[in-house]
């Protein structure tokens, strides 16, 4: 399941926080982000082996080729950029704030979520990696980041947006509490098409709300 661009992933290019206890360190600028089964927390440099694997995946390919790199030290510097993101007047509408999905009962690193600027909207993106695919991962995630986001950014229309082809991502934006909201044609993934927008409406949302953030 794969979405967009968890917000430009490398500088050029197009979806935090100590677990419970106000534990900070001095590149921990705002708080982890936790569901039942998950917790969404900064990337650092220690991912970049894993992020360059997830980006050789076919699905990856297929539906984000904008994030595939040609090696770990171009996805490093994608890393690198995002992490100079994070500070504490973070706004998805400006930069793009990007968090890694990690499963609490391992702390594997299994895939990301994040939001980026799209012409005054956000916009999220999100990839899971195709072995832990189907397991409810992207939508608990895409859910618990964009709750976040309604709540400080009230104002701040949320957008999901995919190609007409990519069905297991329209079914998680749904899931998330996403509705339908037409065609629109624009640059995405590095060519003009048209796409299926769709907007955070939290009402609609059908996977049980058990996100919650924690300091």
């Amino acid at each position: 399941k794969q979405t967009g661009s968890p917000s430009k992933m490398t500088p050029k290019r197009r979806n935090v926080c100590p677990p419970a206890g106000p534990e900070t360190r001095s590149n921990e600028v705002l708080r982890y982000l936790e569901t039942q089964s998950l917790r969404l927390r900064p990337l650092t440099s220690v991912d970049t082996r894993k992020i360059f694997e997830m980006s050789q995946e076919d699905e990856m390919r297929k539906w984000i080729p904008s994030q595939v790199y040609r090696d770990e030290i171009q996805a490093s510097a994608a890393l690198a950029f995002l992490i100079s993101q994070y500070r504490t007047d973070i706004d998805p509408r400006v930069s793009p704030y990007v968090l890694g999905i990690e499963l609490k009962s391992t702390s594997d690193l299994v895939g990301h979520v994040g939001l980026s600027p799209l012409h005054g909207d956000v916009e999220v993106g999100y990839a899971v990696e195709q072995s832990q695919q189907r397991k409810g991962i992207a939508t608990e995630a895409v859910h618990v980041m964009c709750k976040w986001a309604a709540a400080k950014f009230p104002s701040a229309s949320i957008l999901g947006i995919t190609v007409r082809e990519n069905g297991p991502s329209q079914r998680v934006l749904l899931r998330a509490g996403f509705k339908p909201h037409g065609e629109r044609t624009m640059l995405f993934q590095g060519m003009e098409q048209t796409v299926l927008v769709f907007t955070h409406s939290p009402q609609s949302y059908l996977y049980g709300a058990r996100g919650n953030l924690t300091r």
